[in-house]
């Protein structure tokens, strides 16, 4: 690996090297589709595919592009370099007047993509061999393009929000396609067939691609979820964008993965990086996915670089706290020891500073805040609860407060999304709904999304729906005179009504 004393030339090759490659790759994917028997870009054109990409790139970066920008003419350098383009500051600033001001995501998917996805779709599509379709591949190359623009430049909120928005809308635009895509290897079939938001056991998916509990002598109250091996960055992205609603919790967490590439990648250049705190407050009611997307990024932090292990601690009040002077120091810190190279989950977090009339948990409190002051390089802590709970807590100690200050808002789910759940489970548990059934449960998902207590259970109330409708089932079915396989997985509308 080249040394940071190399001259401004090769230090650039540093960052540029790969994010180079997978532009190259890009372009030779746009040419194979418009050259290719029966391809559905324009024979009379006015530009080559190729160089529509190019335009799409340049519109992209033009779009996240911030004009208090640390290094511009660096910036144009890069633009030049791997677009293989000749374009002056001058001709960029006017480009992005023309062209990317009023830009409106809601309305523009670049060209480029859509004639990617029309191949995708096509029966015979061209693939990465990474496991990709080639417009998954062109949304990662546009992520990382935009990341290493932006390292040269500094790092600021809006340019991450940009990138953000504008990797999201080509998400959204390719998932409303049926695009081929392989199984990572010890996935979950992009994850959709892992049931997340059920926060209070270990489980293993349905492809065995999840996580059991790690056998060792730590206390029962404390889980330790250990991550796969032989897993990419790529691929656990792809199942965070995978999990069912989350929509502000995957914008706020795209927004976080991209600016610790952003830091990673001005620290091999030898750039300035400001302090930046890795530490969460996942907030919002029960079953509403916390531990799930906590366990996902303690392994997206591993593969940043953030946390040198990536396994996570989960763990509540009675983990940490005893009931004598002394004891809940030497507990704490036997779980911060655990946690160390990881994430450290706390459940309901806001228990240790809330119960009257002692003060142990504020002598965990202490002892983790120490911790993490002594292990910031190697730790990360996550805190979750209800929302104004989790508020109370942080504000009740200034060094909660400074060391927690991004709170990620977890919302309810909502009828559609409950739905998706229900079949989900369905589906894992080898059941299917008929045709009365279906409305049934599609009504009463509805009801239950609109009309509920404060403190609601989310994805916990739909799999003991779920679980109280198998109940049912089976008591029906067990004095049939004949029972075959369609008798054992089918709910019929006895099955899934519930007393109102």
């Amino acid at each position: 690996m080249c040394k940071m004393d190399l001259s401004p030339d090769k230090e650039i090759m540093v960052i540029t090297r790969n994010i180079k490659q997978m532009i190259n790759y890009s372009f030779s994917y746009a040419d194979n589709v418009q050259f290719k028997a029966g391809s559905p870009y324009p024979s009379d054109a006015r530009i080559s595919l190729k160089n529509q990409l190019k335009d799409d790139m340049l519109v992209f970066l033009g779009y996240i592009f911030d004009e208090n920008s640390s290094d511009i003419p660096q910036q144009i350098r890069f633009i030049n370099e791997n677009l293989e383009i000749v374009i002056t500051e001058y001709n960029f600033r006017r480009f992005i007047n023309d062209r990317c001001d009023q830009l409106d995501l809601m309305t523009y998917v670049p060209r480029s993509l859509q004639y990617f996805v029309m191949d995708d779709t096509s029966p015979m599509g061209h693939r990465t061999g990474y496991g990709l379709s080639i417009s998954k591949y062109l949304i990662s190359t546009f992520n990382d393009l935009g990341c290493n623009f932006i390292a040269y430049g500094g790092i600021s909120d809006r340019e991450a929000d940009r990138l953000s928005d504008y990797i999201n809308m080509m998400n959204n635009y390719v998932n409303g396609f049926d695009i081929y895509k392989n199984t990572p290897k010890g996935g979950n079939l992009g994850g959709m067939t892992t049931i997340h938001g059920f926060e209070d056991t270990p489980r293993r998916s349905v492809m065995d691609g999840g996580y059991s509990e790690t056998e060792n002598e730590t206390p029962s109250n404390i889980k330790i979820q250990m991550p796969p091996k032989q897993e990419t960055l790529d691929e656990l992205l792809a199942e965070l964008d995978s999990l069912i609603g989350l929509d502000t919790v995957k914008k706020n967490l795209t927004n976080l993965i991209n600016l610790v590439k952003i830091k990673g990648m001005r620290e091999k250049l030898g750039l300035k990086t400001p302090s930046m705190s890795l530490h969460l407050v996942f907030s919002g009611n029960p079953g509403t996915g916390k531990t799930t997307v906590a366990r996902l990024l303690a392994r997206i932090y591993h593969q940043l670089g953030v946390v040198s292990k990536g396994q996570m601690i989960e763990v509540d009040r009675a983990g940490l706290v005893e009931g004598y002077v002394g004891q809940t120091a030497q507990k704490t810190a036997k779980v911060c020891d655990e946690a160390m190279g990881g994430v450290l989950f706390i459940d309901e977090a806001y228990t240790l500073t809330n119960a009257e009339g002692e003060d142990f948990g504020q002598e965990a409190v202490d002892t983790l805040l120490k911790r993490m002051e002594d292990n910031r390089q190697d730790l990360i802590v996550i805190v979750a609860g209800y929302t104004e709970e989790m508020k109370n807590f942080i504000n009740s100690n200034p060094g909660l407060k400074s060391r927690f200050n991004k709170f990620i808002e977890f919302p309810d789910y909502t009828g559609e999304e409950m739905i998706k759940i229900f079949d989900l489970m369905c589906v894992s548990q080898d059941y299917v709904l008929n045709g009365e059934a279906q409305g049934y449960v599609q009504r009463y998902l509805h009801q239950l999304a609109s009309n509920h207590e404060e403190h609601f259970a989310n994805a916990r109330e739909v799999r003991n729906y779920f679980e109280r409708c198998v109940e049912r089932q089976a008591t029906r079915i067990v004095n049939e005179p004949n029972i075959d396989a369609n008798s054992l997985t089918t709910f019929k509308l006895p099955d899934v009504e519930e007393e109102l």
